[in-house]
């Protein structure tokens, strides 16, 4: 079977693009949940929501207070919104 030029051109097309998405994903990513997860206390986790909801009233920078604290700004957010 041959094919036409545009159906080569085609084809190579979908193999330069799926050779470039299995070079993007087998890269490692350096995503904020990729570290090990931490197991807390029940009285660690709540000396954490106290000094985030303190880091909130003082209108500290989500971002800053989850770095400070080692959680996801993720989890800031749902304690900001469960608590305002």
């Amino acid at each position: 079977m041959k094919l036409t030029k545009g159906e080569r051109r085609f084809l190579m097309t979908l193999m330069t693009v799926t050779q470039k998405m299995l070079d993007v994903s087998s890269a490692p990513s350096g995503r904020v949940g990729s570290r090990p997860r931490k197991r807390r206390s029940g009285a660690d986790v709540a000396l954490l929501k106290k000094e985030v909801r303190a880091a909130l009233k003082r209108k500290v920078p989500v971002k800053e207070i989850a770095d400070e604290l080692g959680v996801t700004p993720a989890y800031i957010y749902q304690l900001r919104n469960h608590y305002t």
